[in-house]
């Protein structure tokens, strides 16, 4: 059985607590913040708000801001197991002996259940011994693992970035016009779910469709003037622009 700490409860450690505490195959031992206040969701587990109490512990998932996680990561070092920390831009630290890191590649939130079944989890560690404890821990999980290094998870990072972070930004220009114009956004539902569903039989390139597509110059301009928000405009000027280079 492995035994895991978990340090942090926001959005991705909850999801962690969850997924931990209902695998007969994982002890989660503990978990950490140090605001007692938000412990308390977790009363039921074995928690704490200092760092020397922590147990041992076979693996100490650090899911917490990347601002926070090397100095948190050396406070810890101390108990000599492995320390992994679940961030997609930081690298590994070079005086930690057994640093790691588990990086889901996911979006999480906290009012929406997910399941890691198949969800792929970049892994990277300084030691193969390490890397096969952290490989089963995905395994159990039902996880995908890959073993992935820091450069290669930035950039994988990056590229989540565009497809997840933006886009939901998007939804949500799409949203307020909806709600301005008092339309439902249920419509563009169906939409949505097609235009994500076609990248499983086609490269984006491939898929593209819409006025900047064909150079569709009176639906563009009208729809330019059709947004009162001069932020909008210009990203609306900016993606046009950007999909016609793409097939010029």
């Amino acid at each position: 059985m492995l035994k895991v700490t978990v340090l942090g409860t926001g959005n991705v450690a909850s999801h962690f607590i969850n997924a931990f505490s209902k695998n007969s195959d994982i002890q989660l031992v503990q978990i950490f913040n140090h605001k007692a206040e938000t412990l308390k969701t977790y009363s039921s587990f074995d928690t704490t708000t200092q760092l020397e109490n922590l147990k041992p512990a076979d693996v100490y998932l650090v899911c917490i801001k990347d601002d926070y996680i090397e100095g948190l990561i050396h406070k810890i070092n101390q108990h000599k197991a492995i320390v992994a920390h679940t961030s997609g831009s930081l690298p590994l630290l070079d005086s930690i002996n057994r640093d790691a890191v588990f990086y889901p590649l996911q979006t999480f939130s906290k009012d929406k259940n997910i399941t890691f079944k198949d969800l792929p989890i970049c892994i990277e560690t300084k030691h193969k011994s390490d890397f096969k404890i952290l490989q089963t821990l995905a395994n159990l999980l039902e996880a995908k693992s890959y073993a992935v290094n820091s450069e290669q998870r930035q950039d994988m990072h990056l590229a989540a970035v565009f497809v997840c972070n933006f886009v939901n930004h998007l939804y949500h220009i799409g949203h307020e016009i909806c709600s301005q114009k008092q339309l439902p956004f249920d419509i563009l539902k169906p939409l949505i779910q097609e235009t994500a569903d076609k990248i499983n039989s086609k490269i984006p390139r491939e898929a593209q469709t819409g006025p900047a597509k064909r150079n569709d110059k009176t639906t563009i301009n009208r729809h330019i003037h059709q947004l009162d928000n001069p932020d909008y405009q210009e990203i609306y000027r900016y993606l046009t622009s950007s999909i016609q280079k793409t097939y010029e």
